[in-house]
């Protein structure tokens, strides 16, 4: 069950990061870009939500727990650094409109 949770969660943190990288390389039309890295900002947003409403779904073992905690807390940073991205590209958006 553990691994089911966690591998559901690596990879939707996974889509989210492809999803957030394809739209800031994909700076088109800048309105429509910003639109679409508010949106990926905020799937971001969403998905530090869900990792960090997680739980192992039981008793596991404290080894399990410490890899499980150890990978909630390495998605949340990646999240993090995604959602600086994102910030960095609107800004770049920004400053070329204005």
């Amino acid at each position: 069950m553990f691994v089911a949770r966690h591998s559901v969660r690596v990879s939707l943190v996974v889509c989210v990061l492809a999803l957030t990288a394809a739209l800031v390389l994909g700076l088109g039309i800048a309105r429509a870009a910003d639109q679409r890295l508010e949106e990926a900002d905020g799937a971001l947003e969403k998905a530090a939500a869900l990792i960090e409403a997680s739980q192992t779904g039981g008793t596991v073992s404290v080894g399990a727990q410490r890899r499980f905690d150890r990978a909630v807390a390495r998605a949340l940073d990646d999240i993090a650094n995604a959602r600086a991205q994102v910030l960095k590209a609107q800004e770049a958006v920004d400053d070329d409109a204005g």
